[in-house]
This record gives C-alpha cells, sequence and structure tokens, in this order.
C-alpha cells in the first residue's frame, strides 16, 4: 500500500501529485470493516446533552490530493457525540496553489457557512493541519475558534516534501519560510484549546514527530500508518475526546487575538 502512495513522489513530470496523504479512504476501505472502525461501537466521550463542554459544530479539512470524502469516518464518529460536523473541499487539493490560498478558502468557507458570532471547532488532518493553523494563527481564526486538532500534521515538514516542485509541497519542507512564520509565534494560539494527534509509525511525515507542538496538548498513537489517522478507531477516540474537553470561561467569552482578515492576496 505504502508502495502505491511513494509511486506518486517517484512519477517524472510536472503533473507528479504530491500525494503527502492522497490516502483516499478507496485505498483503505476494504480493511476498514471490522479492523480499524466500527463507528457503531465506538465509545462515546460525551453525551449529546452533556453541558461541561461548548457544542461547537466542527469544521473538518481534508489532506492533499484528497477531499471532504476522506472525512466520512470522522464524521460518522463525531455524530456518536452528537456532534454536528461539516467538512470544507479545498480546490485545487494536489499542491499547485500555496497553503495560504487554501487558508483563504478555509476562512470563506466560514464565513459563509458559520453566522457572525458563531464559534467553532477545528480538526485538519495532514496537510490539512497546516492549512487550519495558518487560518487561526495569521488570519485572526483564533478570535472565534475554541478547539484545534491537528492529526498527522507536517507541523515541522516532512522529508518527503523534496521529492515535488509544487508550490504547496515546497512550503511543507523542513525549514522552508513558510513553515519558519508560522512556527516562530505561538501566542496567538494561547485562548485555543490545541490538541496535536501522530503517530510515530507515520512513513509520510519524516521524522514522525515533525507532527508535535510546543503548545496544548501532545498525543502520539500507536496507529500503523499515515491514512489510519483517520481511519482507525483508536485515532478517531482521540479526536474525539479532544473535541469533549470542556473550555474556561475566559475562551468561552474571549473576543481576544485579531480579527480576521477581510483582504489578503495569496501567492501562488
Amino acid at each position: 500500500m505504502f508502495a502505491e502512495i511513494l509511486s506518486i513522489f517517484a512519477n517524472s513530470g510536472t503533473d507528479r501529485l504530491c500525494a503527502m496523504n492522497n490516502l483516499s479512504s478507496r485505498l483503505w476501505a476494504t480493511c476498514a470493516a471490522g479492523i480499524f472502525i466500527n463507528t457503531e461501537r465506538a465509545v462515546a466521550y460525551i453525551s449529546p446533552t452533556d453541558t461541561s463542554a461548548a457544542q461547537n459544530r466542527v469544521l473538518l479539512v481534508h489532506g492533499i490530493a484528497d477531499s471532504a470524502a476522506s472525512m466520512r469516518p470522522l464524521r460518522a464518529r463525531l455524530a456518536r457525540d452528537g456532534r454536528k460536523t461539516i467538512a470544507i473541499n479545498l480546490k485545487p487539493s494536489d499542491g499547485r496553489i500555496s497553503l495560504e490560498a487554501l487558508s483563504l478558502q478555509l476562512r470563506d468557507y466560514v464565513r459563509t457557512h458559520f453566522s457572525a458570532g458563531e464559534r467553532l471547532d477545528l480538526v485538519g488532518f495532514s496537510m490539512g493541519g497546516l492549512v487550519c493553523r495558518y487560518y487561526v494563527q495569521m488570519m485572526g481564526g483564533n478570535s472565534r475558534v475554541d478547539r484545534l486538532v491537528t492529526v498527522s500534521a507536517p507541523n515541522h515538514g516532512t522529508l518527503l516534501a523534496f521529492l515535488n516542485r509544487r508550490v504547496a509541497c515546497k512550503e511543507m519542507r523542513p525549514g522552508s519560510d513558510f513553515l519558519r512564520k508560522l512556527n516562530e509565534d505561538w501566542s496567538t494560539l494561547r485562548d485555543v484549546k490545541v490538541t496535536s494527534l501522530w503517530t510515530p509509525l507515520d512513513l509520510i511525515i519524516i521524522p514522525a514527530t515533525s507532527s508535535r507542538m510546543p503548545v496544548g496538548v501532545d498525543k502520539p498513537i500507536p496507529a500503523l500508518a499515515h491514512p489510519l489517522m483517520v481511519l482507525q478507531r483508536r485515532p478517531l477516540d482521540e479526536v474525539a475526546k479532544a473535541l469533549s474537553q470542556p473550555l474556561q470561561r475566559r475562551q468561552l467569552a474571549s473576543t481576544s487575538g485579531a480579527p480576521e482578515q477581510k483582504n489578503c492576496r495569496p501567492s501562488r
């Protein structure tokens, strides 16, 4: 299975995909049944009537070369807890445009699908984690996001990104200008409940510890591969658990942080 994923990087020509997660549930669906996830048996961490945690709607952001469809197992898992979810389709998601441009799509999606005063929780898988972070840290998203969960995100880059020259892949290389900018100041996350979930057995995020962040909760999960972090029952339960964490009063009432940027021209 990993040979199929890595072969995408090996293909020559300008049209090769930077499929850092080119997971597609299709590749793993045959394994998922009975082995990785069973949403009917998943343990709920919080009941729909539990008021100890704010029941924000949850916005899910997929990874590179994928779509909102890949988040269906996670949506099903969160539905067991009575959580309302929505998933964005980033276009194009194959690395041809910058992560900033994708973050602008996320910002506009929030404005369109959430009311002006509505707070939300964000979950980003792989590249989607960086898109979420850029929105929260650089575009004023911290003024309305209560919880941010990154799942196997290349928070400090991945060596695999050196195998592709597309703009988003270059930005996901360790030491890139994009990552230096994103990681030089963590203060914008002070009022956001941050959780970083990652697996030591990732094989797409190299090194796997690149997914770790110095803020919030850092949780390693022994999933057998990168794509399984949004398919296997254990990681999905951990996402649900992170989203059930109660917020401090100052977070619930906070309007701190820069307001969302109204105009921003992304790099290409």
